[in-house]
């Protein structure tokens, strides 16, 4: 799919405004031509992204909604780029290269690297947002320092500890969540045929996920990414339910936004990991090591 960026500017302005024309005039263009913009989008991904019966007051289709939440990924991802770009001092300062999954490389990774400050002060840090298998494979060539993902012990064992050495800093749980109606209800439940947004085939997480409830529960797999992100805003959007880390939905939950399916039955408990290369001779690195070493779970 060759997606423009001016269609993700169009979609996100066309959301706030609510209306084609202010839309238009947002984008400095004419309504028509913002019109034949959408139009494309739509010939280009083979399906409507809005509702036409109210002109007054658009309305997004489900296929609308999904884009929405990849074009809101995508301008996120630009911003903290850009962020990243403003805060490089010297290219010449040392670099350390954290390799982190998609689900914890925004809130929780931030709130972990606060507490090394007397590491971390002059050094540049590089953060890649990616899934388990590669990162760790890039941890194993040396193309970044550190890997930070979920895993349990027959995980850590496949991992082995010749080449990785790993510590856990943190646990949490995989659970089942629903967006909530208007008297706080789930708007959907798994008891009944229901709709999955699911993690991508080759992700860690899509695993458990599978282990847990194939044979067990029945749905249809609606959607399908690596971004527990993106898996939260749809359900959110109220698509349907994902299993997502509580640790990214806490707030959510806390302010009733989204609920919790189960308490028990089908929530998996999750350790997460801190891997290095034992092969790794940078003294920033081994020092930081030594940090998570001796700093209480």
């Amino acid at each position: 799919m060759n997606l423009e960026v001016r269609w993700v500017e169009d979609l996100l302005t066309l959301e706030r405004e609510r209306s084609i024309s202010k839309a238009a005039e947002k984008r400095f263009i004419s309504q028509s031509a913002f019109t034949r913009r959408i139009q494309q989008l739509e010939e280009m991904i083979g399906a409507e992204v809005i509702i036409r019966n109210n002109k007054n007051n658009i309305e997004f289709t489900d296929i609308g909604r999904i884009m929405l939440v990849m074009s809101k990924n995508i301008e996120k991802q630009v911003e903290e780029t850009a962020k990243l770009i403003k805060n490089i001092k010297n290219e010449t300062e040392s670099t350390i290269r954290f390799c982190v999954v998609h689900s914890l490389a925004s809130g929780f990774l931030t709130t972990f690297l606060k507490k090394f400050p007397t590491f971390m002060r002059d050094l540049k840090i590089e953060i890649v947002a990616t899934n388990s298998g590669e990162g760790l494979s890039l941890l194993k060539e040396g193309a970044c320092d550190f890997m930070i993902c979920y895993a349990d012990r027959s995980h850590i064992n496949r991992v082995g500890d010749d080449i990785l050495s790993g510590i856990k800093i943190a646990e949490t749980e995989i659970v089942p969540v629903s967006a909530t109606e208007v008297d706080h209800t789930p708007k959907h439940t798994i008891q009944n045929n229901f709709s999955l947004l699911a993690y991508s085939k080759h992700a860690y997480l899509r695993k458990l996920v599978d282990q847990l409830i194939e044979g067990k529960l029945i749905y249809k797999t609606l959607y399908e990414t690596d971004n527990a992100t993106n898996l939260k805003e749809l359900v959110l959007q109220g698509l349907g339910v994902a299993w997502i880390p509580k640790i990214n939905v806490e707030e959510d939950l806390a302010n009733g936004k989204l609920v919790m399916l189960d308490h028990h039955e089908y929530c998996l408990p999750q350790d997460i990991y801190i891997f290095k290369n034992n092969l790794s001779d940078n003294k920033a690195v081994q020092q930081i090591w030594k940090g998570f070493q001796t700093q209480p779970d």
